[in-house]
C-alpha cells in the first residue's frame, strides 16, 4: 500500500536521505525520525528508542523480526546503515505481522538487493575527532543478461570521540545474490556481517551530576573516568535466503528464512556512584571536589544468540463485486537462544588485581578504590577471566499464522481486516562447569493469543484521505526484570489512531496528519533501583496507563528541487509516576538542488527541536547523614542545527560536507541514571568524496 492507503502513520528514510545527512548508524536513523526519541544508559551501545511514550522492541529485516535491543546482550547497536536501501517506521501499534503489539513503532529495515546493471559506488570520508570512514558498494551481473547477479557491501568506520580515552570501530559487510530461475522463480540469498567496538565505553552513566555534598559537579563533556582496558564489543553473522514465486494474475508465494548468530562482550570499569557499597554505609561513590572519594566500578559479561526467523506469505488480487481486493495469508515466527556465559568469583574464573568482585564479575563502589579522580588517566589493573561451560540458557519462541485483506467497498472507500493468532513462550536452564544441565528457569507461555487489526480510509478529494485503525496490543516483556528478578507479565491493552492524509505532485509529497491513543496495562516503568546481583534496572508494572498525542508529518518534494522531512509530535502520558520523553518534539531535514548554473550544487540542513524530559535518579542528589534527595530530575528543552553541502564536480564524484550541532549546544541522552550525565555530541564536521559509476 501507498502512504496514503496505509492507516497508520509511515515514515521513510530513503538512501538519499541516509547519504545527505551522513546517516551511518540505527542510532542516526533514529535521531533524525519524526515522533522518536532515545535515551542512553551508558557510552557502551545501550541506547533504547521511544516513540508515543514507550519503548520501540520490533524491528524487523526484509520482514523478518530480529534482535534490535541495545542492552549487554543485544546486538542493535552494530546495524551498519551502509548495508540497507531504506529504512521505514510504521508509528503505533503494528501486531498483524509480528504477533507482538508494540505501541511505539515498528523499524523495517530493507536489505541493499542486487540488479541487473553494473553499478559501482564508494566514499571516503574525514571529520574531526580523527573520523575516517570507508564504503565500497558493487553491484555486478555474474551472466551477461543479468539474470543471475550480485552486490557486495564494505564499510569500515574507525572514529575517537569528545570524550577521553574513547575509541570507535565499526565493520559491516554484505554478499547478496539474486537468481531468475525461471519467468516466474526468483531466488536471493546471501550473507552480511556487522561489527562494533568501543573503546573508552562505560557501564551507566559516566559523568556525575553532583559532588559528595550535594553541589552540582559541572564536569566538561569531554570527562571519560573509565579505565583504560574498559571496552564493550558486539558482533553479528546472518545468512539469508528468499524466494518468490508468481503464480500469475498477481498472485505470489514468497518464502524466506534467516539465521542470525551474535556475539557480545562487556569488559567495563568506570568510576561512577554506585547502590551496592552496604559495607560502606549505602551508597559510595560520590566523588569529593579534593579528588577522593571515587571507586572502579567493573562489569564483565559475555553472551552468545541464536536466531532463527521463519517467513511464508502468499498473497494476491481477488475480483469480488465487480471490484478487485487484495489478501494475504502468512505464517512467521522466530526461535531464539539467548548464552549467557557464567563468571563469579566462585567458580574461579573471574578477579581484579586478586580482589574479590561484590557478586558475580562485578566490582561495585568501595572495593577498587582511585586515588585522586582529578588526575587519573584510566591505568588499573583489569579482569582476569576465562569462560567455563557454566551458563545460563534462555530460549523465547514466537510464532503464528495470519490473515488479512483491503477490501474496497466503494469508489475512494477501502476497509483493512486482519488478525493474526500467535504462540509465545520462554524458558530457561542453567549447566554447570561439567556441562551438566543443573536447573530450570521460570517459564512464560501464551498460547492462541489472537491480536486482530482494522482500518478505513476514505478518499475525500483527490489529494486527501481519512482513516481510522484499531488494534490489540499485546508485547512480551522478557528483558523488563522486577525486584526478584523476574521477567515482567506481557503489556496488554488496546491502540487507536485516526487522521487525515494528502498526496500531491503525483504522490512524490506526502502528509498526515495522526490523532492516537494507547490503553495499557502491566507498562514497565522504572523504579529508580539497580539489582545488586545483575546490574539491570528494577521494573514494576503498572496498569491503568494513557498515551494520547498528535503526529503531524510532511515528506517529499516540495518545489522541483527542494526536498522537505518535517514532523511535530505532541505526546501526554497519564498513570507513570513521570513523562520521560518531551512533550513537544520538531524535526525537520531539508535539502535544495539550484537549477541554471548552480544546477551542481545541493545545500540543506536540519532542526531538532525538543521541550524538557524528566529522568528518575539513582540514588539522587545528596543531603548529608546518608539523606538523599531522589526526586525526579528535569532537565531542559533543546534545539540542534544541522548544515550539508554537496556539489556534483564530475558525473561521477560527489564532494560534500556536514555539520552537526553548529552552535555546539550542551544537552544530555540521560541524566539521572547512577546519578550522572550522558552528554550529546558536541559540534561535529566531516568531509567527504563520493564516487558512482
Amino acid at each position: 500500500m501507498s502512504l496514503r492507503e496505509t492507516p497508520q502513520t509511515v515514515t521513510v528514510i530513503t538512501r538519499q536521505l541516509m547519504d545527505d545527512q551522513q546517516i551511518n548508524t540505527l542510532d542516526d536513523v533514529m535521531n533524525t525520525t519524526s515522533g522518536v526519541t532515545s535515551q542512553q544508559s551508558d557510552n557502551a551501545g545501550r541506547t533504547t528508542y521511544r516513540a508515543r511514550g514507550f519503548d520501540i522492541t520490533n524491528y524487523r529485516i526484509d520482514g523478518m523480526q530480529v534482535d534490535g535491543s541495545t542492552s549487554f546482550s543485544g546486538v542493535g547497536s552494530t546495524m551498519n546503515m551502509d548495508l540497507y536501501d531504506n529504512v521505514q517506521i510504521v508509528r503505533g501499534a503494528n501486531g498483524l505481522m509480528g504477533g507482538t503489539g508494540d505501541p511505539s513503532a515498528t523499524i523495517y529495515l530493507q536489505r541493499k538487493l542486487p540488479t541487473k546493471k553494473l553499478q559501482v559506488g564508494g566514499l571516503l570520508r574525514l571529520g574531526n575527532w580523527n573520523e575516517r570512514r570507508v564504503m565500497a558498494d558493487v553491484n555486478t551481473p555474474i551472466t551477461k543478461s543479468g539474470s543471475v547477479r550480485s552486490r557486495y557491501v564494505f564499510s569500515w568506520d574507525d572514529t575517537d570521540t569528545f570524550r577521553q580515552r574513547e575509541h570507535v570501530n565499526r565493520i559491516g559487510a554484505l554478499a547478496s545474490f539474486a537468481a531468475d530461475l525461471s519467468v516466474r522463480d526468483t531466488l536471493n540469498f546471501g550473507f552480511q556481517y556487522e561489527r562494533t567496538r568501543t573503546d573508552g565505553a562505560s557501564w551507566g552513566t559516566n559523568v556525575p551530576i553532583w559532588y559528595a555534598d550535594g553541589t552540582p559537579t559541572h564536569l566538561s563533556r569531554k570527562t571519560n573516568p573509565a579505565a583504560d582496558w574498559s571496552y564493550s564489543f558486539q558482533e553479528m553473522y546472518t545468512a539469508f535466503i528468499n524466494y518468490d514465486h508468481d503464480f500469475g494474475a498477481g498472485w505470489h508465494l514468497k518464502v524466506g528464512y534467516m539465521r542470525t548468530q551474535s556475539d557480545s562482550t562487556s569488559n567495563l570499569g568506570v568510576a561512577k556512584i554506585n547502590n551496592a557499597a552496604r559495607n560502606v554505609g549505602g551508597y559510595a561513590g560520590f566523588w569529593n571536589q579534593d579528588g577522593t572519594g571515587a571507586y572502579l566500578n567493573a562489569l564483565h559479561s559475555e553472551y552468545s544468540d541464536a536466531r532463527d526467523n521463519a517467513d511464508v506469505r502468499f498473497s494476491g488480487p481477488m475480483h469480488l463485486f465487480g471490484r478487485e481486493h487484495q489478501l494475504a495469508f502468512g505464517f512467521n515466527g522466530y526461535n531464539d537462544e539467548l548464552t549467557t556465559y557464567t563468571f563469579s568469583n566462585a567458580i574461579g574464573n573471574c578477579n581484579i588485581n586478586g580482589v574479590t568482585p561484590y557478586s558475580a564479575c562485578q566490582y561495585r563502589s568501595a572495593g577498587l578504590p582511585v586515588e585522586n579522580w582529578q588526575t587519573w588517566d584510566g591505568s588499573y589493573p583489569g579482569f582476569n577471566t576465562y569462560r567455563t561451560h557454566a551458563r545460563l540458557v534462555e530460549v523465547t519462541r514466537n510464532y503464528g499464522a495470519y490473515a488479512s485483506g483491503r477490501f474496497i467497498l466503494a469508489k475512494g472507500l477501502s476497509l483493512i481486516l486482519g488478525g493474526r493468532v500467535s504462540t509465545y513462550e520462554a524458558y530457561s536452564g542453567n549447566f554447570n562447569v561439567s556441562n551438566r544441565y543443573t536447573a530450570a528457569g521460570g517459564g512464560n507461555r501464551q498460547n492462541a493469543v489472537l491480536t486482530p487489526y482494522a482500518g478505513i480510509v476514505y478518499d475525500l478529494t483527490k489529494n486527501f484521505s481519512i482513516y481510522s485503525s484499531y488494534t490489540n496490543i499485546f508485547t512480551p516483556q522478557s528483558s523488563m526484570r522486577d525486584a526478584n528478578n523476574q521477567s515482567l507479565a506481557p503489556v496488554m491493552g488496546k491502540s487507536y489512531e485516526a487522521g487525515i492524509k494528502g498526496a500531491f505532485y503525483h504522490d512524490r509529497l506526502n502528509t498526515s496528519l495522526a490523532f492516537y491513543r494507547n490503553d495499557q496495562n502491566n507498562v514497565a516503568q522504572s523504579t529508580g533501583a539497580v539489582n545488586d546481583i545483575t546490574g539491570n534496572t528494577i521494573y514494576e508494572s503498572v496498569s491503568g496507563v494513557r498515551s494520547q498525542g498528535i503526529d503531524f508529518d510532511v515528506s517529499g518534494m516540495l518545489l522541483p528541487g527542494w526536498n522537505i522531512f518535517f514532523g511535530y509530535s505532541y505526546l501526554d502520558t497519564k498513570g507513570l509516576a513521570y513523562q520521560q520523553d518531551p512533550r513537544h518534539l520538531v524535526r525537520l531535514t531539508t535539502s535544495y538542488t539550484f537549477s541554471g548554473a548552480l544546477h551542481r550544487l545541493t545545500i540543506g540542513g536540519g532542526i531538532s527541536s525538543q521541550t524538557s524530559s524528566q529522568w528518575p535518579t539513582n540514588p539522587g542528589r545528596p543531603l548529608g547523614n546518608g539523606k538523599y534527595d531522589n526526586s525526579n530530575i528535569r532537565t531542559n528543552g533543546y534545539t540542534l542545527i544541522n548544515l550539508m553541502a554537496r556539489y556534483r564536480a564530475t558525473d561521477w564524484l560527489d564532494i560534500s560536507g556536514n555539520i552537526t550541532n553548529l552552535t555546539d549546544k550542551t544537552y544530555y541522552h540521560q541524566a539521572g541514571f547512577y546519578d550522572g550525565y550522558i552528554f550529546g555530541q558536541p559540534r561535529t564536521f566531516s568531509f567527504t568524496l563520493r564516487g558512482h559509476y
